[in-house]
């Protein structure tokens, strides 16, 4: 069930949509002449076929999420949800290409046929959609989907025959001259009806719980959708305000549902794959035992495994950022490399106030499924400021921010054996100034300085690792000055462990000959350089961890530039 808290907060915003939306209904015919002066007569067809083209495109949108989410849960609710908006895709595409003004794509142009299209569309959305609230969640059927497809293409296909060459025996629904027939009038004001009914069937699942942040914004939808039926009731002729009114509302209806559809938790698919991992390890355990029996099962359990790290592995990337703050001063660049499929590696620039960057890197011992979960815990539990209800922001230092993820961490039930090295820092806009504290980075940051000097920052500090009940961790806020043209560069270990038998191959004394002397590139040409030699060192051999590279860059030639930094995330195959 919901919470109680969740109900009434959610109850609040719809509330406030129905009252807006009232308002707007009730005072949008004051405002005819302003409205025409904007949307002119004569360029209103064009405006009718962009808002129907989103809706017809969301419509469309929502038919293959349903359609590739059907294949493997069989689910009769999501299949109801895709034969409805397949239809009302197709039914909404042929009246926008009735609608009076158009030319004759199929045959001639008309109000009456474009109109009987529209309440041919809105009966099928409500009548689906009621359909869908009437079956249970777990309600599953054994026809492929492609039957359903076809069974909606036949109806959608019975329906446009009938409304273009049969028009004779279709009522009229709009008559030119004195508008919209009584028959239009009571169908809408049904499609009304019915929709009040959907949206307590929704709001009945909603207060269950099933996926209720979904059923939100359906709920929602369902609530512009009645106004957008109410407007079309209004209109004289289908280039006047209520009709207009009514197509805005059914857009920003759709784009509710659009959203709703393709909300997902962020750590469902997390959870799905750890569960299929330990489901794995069982069965390699008792392998001997069950290999004549389990083939098959493990096999499947390995493709859906394979599935599930595809997913997470775009989360993951989703969760590093796709662009830098915009300071006028810092030149930022980054590029993550990772291992396998999903990795352990992170990193993070955040703007903490005016005058402060925050900057983050870090590295989850291992790889793989494990590692990631355990990124997108730090990503979601590292507190870096507190804002306060009257507005003022106090910002964490480095130490109070390690700190307490060390104690958050603590608490969790993570085993033991895994841990994470981490760096944090505050970059002070106003006097050029680091203040950084390490927690455990086996990696040491470094200085280049704009004379081609290089310096490594001096780092110490416990691994957020599961030992609060034994130790209290010492960490220590640093502070380096810092001069226009030095740049920072921040690295995990994976940059230099190339191979694990010949670990003096290349080292972090070795990187820092390697860039000694390096002046005046910008922060993207300084990762270039460093993964030039990290590519040419490694040659055929096997990545054996992940690698992510962090450049600031200090200096007031930026302020113009259009794109800060430069950010890559590099898949393995892509490497060289």
């Amino acid at each position: 069930m919901m919470g109680v808290k969740g109900i009434k907060k959610d109850s609040t915003v719809f509330l406030a949509v129905f009252l807006l939306s009232v308002i707007i209904y009730s005072t949008v015919q004051w405002f005819d002449s302003h409205i025409y002066h904007i949307f002119r007569m004569d360029d209103y067809l064009y405006w009718h076929i962009a808002l129907e083209g989103l809706s017809i495109v969301m419509s469309f949108c929502i038919f293959l999420l349903s359609y590739y989410t059907v294949a493997r849960t069989k689910n009769l609710r999501t299949i109801l949800f895709m034969c409805t908006f397949l239809i009302v895709g197709l039914l909404d595409a042929i009246h926008t290409l009735t609608y009076d003004g158009m030319p004759g794509f199929f045959s001639h142009a008309s109000i009456s046929k474009a109109t009987s299209f529209w309440i041919a569309a809105r009966l099928t959305t409500v009548l689906g959609m009621m359909a869908a609230g009437l079956v249970s969640k777990n309600r599953t059927v054994r026809l492929h989907r492609s039957v359903f497809v076809l069974v909606s293409l036949l109806y959608s296909g019975l329906l446009t025959f009938l409304i273009l060459y049969k028009q004779e025996y279709i009522p009229p629904l709009f008559i030119e001259g004195s508008g919209l027939t009584p028959l239009k009038i009571y169908l809408e004001y049904t499609i009304i009806a019915i929709m009040i009914i959907n949206m307590l069937l929704f709001y009945r699942i909603y207060r269950q719980g099933e996926e209720a942040e979904e059923y939100k914004f359906i709920i929602l939808s369902l609530l512009l959708s009645i106004f957008s039926e109410l407007s079309f009731t209004m209109y004289n002729n289908v280039y006047d305000t209520y009709n207009l009114l009514g197509h805005v509302y059914k857009i920003i209806a759709y784009a509710l549902i659009f959203k709703g559809k393709f909300v997902l938790n962020v750590q469902k698919p997390y959870l799905a794959m750890y569960e299929a991992e330990q489901q794995l390890a069982r069965y390699v355990n008792n392998l001997e035992k069950l290999v004549d029996t389990r083939t098959m099962e493990i096999k499947a359990a390995n493709e859906k495994l394979l599935k599930d790290m595809d997913y997470a592995r775009n989360i993951q990337t989703a969760l590093l950022p796709l662009a830098f703050p915009r300071t006028g001063k810092l030149d930022f660049a980054a590029r993550y490399l990772p291992c396998e499929k999903i990795g352990g590696d992170f990193y993070n620039v955040f703007r903490l106030d005016e005058d402060n960057i925050g900057i983050l890197i870090g590295d989850v011992a291992g790889h793989g499924v494990s590692a990631a979960m355990i990124t997108v815990f730090i990503n979601q539990n590292i507190h870096v400021r507190r804002e306060f209800d009257d507005g003022r922001i106090r910002i964490h230092t480095p130490k109070q921010v390690l700190t307490n993820l060390f104690y958050i961490y603590n608490r969790m039930n993570f085993p033991e054996e895994i841990y994470t090295v981490m760096f944090y820092g505050i970059f002070n806009l106003k006097d050029n100034t680091f203040t950084y504290c390490s927690a455990g980075m086996n990696t040491e940051p470094l200085i280049l300085h704009k004379s081609g000097n290089v310096e490594p920052l001096q780092i110490k500090g416990v691994p957020i690792c599961k030992l609060g009940g034994i130790i209290s961790p010492s960490y220590d806020n640093q502070t380096v000055q810092l001069e226009e043209g030095d740049s920072l560069l921040f690295y995990t270990d994976g940059l230099i462990e190339i191979d694990r038998k010949m670990p003096e191959h290349f080292n972090s004394d070795n990187l820092v000959e390697y860039l000694r002397g390096v002046q005046n590139i910008t922060a993207a040409e300084t990762v270039d350089h460093m993964f030039d030699l990290y590519y040419a060192l490694r040659g055929d051999k096997k990545m054996i961890d992940d690698v992510t590279v962090l450049v600031v860059r200090i200096g007031t030639e930026i302020q113009n530039q259009e794109v800060q930094g430069d950010v890559k995330l590099t898949a393995v195959a892509a490497g060289r």
